[in-house]
């Protein structure tokens, strides 16, 4: 009978530390980049990939003059009339919190890279991002 004995470094440790604290941030980048947004007129705006790819084709349709304003929009809560300058403003506040999110993720990478391998144990990814998302919109 023949027994492998598999050791795990230190290294690899840390490494799978990290790489699970990376897969976390993404994970909640991805949760709050989704999320929508409430714009300061009270609209709520999804943020979902979908929606954004809809925002910029109604905008599109606009600009090219195959749409004309005010139109329709169901929006999460209910049928809204937007004219150009709204979707104008809805998608540009969407494309600001979608960026600010990939931002606030990259700062977030950048401190877990610089974490010491026994600091990664007590490292909070999804605090860490919350802040740096914070900084990042008041800059907005």
């Amino acid at each position: 009978m023949s027994f492998s004995l598999k050791i795990t470094t230190a290294e690899q440790v840390a490494a799978a530390a990290r790489t699970a604290l990376l897969s976390d941030l993404a994970d909640t980048r991805w949760d709050v980049q989704n999320s929508g947004i409430t714009l300061p007129s009270g609209f709520h705006a999804r943020t979902d990939r979908l929606t954004r790819a809809d925002l910029t084709e109604a905008l599109s349709a606009l600009q090219l003059g195959i749409k004309s304003e005010p139109f329709s929009w169901k929006a999460p809560d209910g049928w809204v009339k937007l004219t150009r300058l709204d979707l104008e403003q809805i998608t540009a506040a969407v494309a600001a919190h979608v960026q600010s999110c990939f931002d606030a993720e990259e700062a977030v990478e950048a401190q877990v890279a610089a974490l010491g391998d026994a600091e990664l144990a007590g490292f909070d990814a999804e605090a860490a991002f919350a802040a740096a998302l914070a900084a990042f919109r008041v800059g907005e």
